[in-house]
């Protein structure tokens, strides 16, 4: 497998690619109020059944997204784009937020993700970034196992996030 910088051709296979996932085990957010502290305590739970989630597409449209980014990688298998990886950086801080990390289904968990976060994490540090932060709703339970398999350690969330009222989960990795 073969991770290079994206090239104008490539942008058409990356649409191709279905981001959607599959998932039984969702975090579940409790709030609640106890003498005088606040307390939001994460947990995994069963969901009743398979949920079939399918990532929502940026109101500009994901080509015109990705072009924005400031780096995007792919990973090539065989001729053929498997995996994309975008990153946005803000050089303020140091860091480098993960915008999209999709893998083609057929290879999923077969180390393609793995290898595009260490070609990323290589790039920062040659960019003097420091951290590396991937977020995440509730329902991605996938993106959370993978963050938590990398040693991304989890930083915070924020309420309706996303379009629906959708919780996002952080997660940052330091990098040196």
């Amino acid at each position: 497998m073969l991770v290079r910088t994206v090239r104008d051709g490539d942008w058409e296979a990356c649409l191709g690619i279905d981001a959607g996932y599959e998932t039984d085990i969702a975090w579940q957010m409790d709030e609640y109020q106890q003498s005088g502290e606040r307390h939001i305590t994460f947990r995994e739970i069963r969901l009743p059944r398979t949920l079939r989630i399918q990532p929502m597409e940026p109101d500009d449209g994901h080509l015109k997204s990705w072009q924005r980014r400031d780096s995007f990688w792919v990973a090539v298998e065989q001729r053929e784009i498997i995996s994309y990886l975008g990153l946005v950086i803000d050089q303020a801080r140091y860091q480098a937020h993960i915008a999209e990390l999709v893998v083609e289904p057929n290879y999923r968990r077969n180390g393609v993700a793995s290898a595009m976060l260490l070609r990323a994490t290589e790039w920062c540090l040659r960019q003097r970034i420091h951290q590396l932060v991937l977020t995440c709703p509730l329902k991605a339970y996938p993106a959370v196992a993978f963050a938590q398999h990398h040693r991304f350690a989890f930083c915070g969330f924020q309420d309706a996030y996303w379009p629906g009222q959708e919780v996002a989960l952080f997660f940052r990795q330091r990098i040196r």
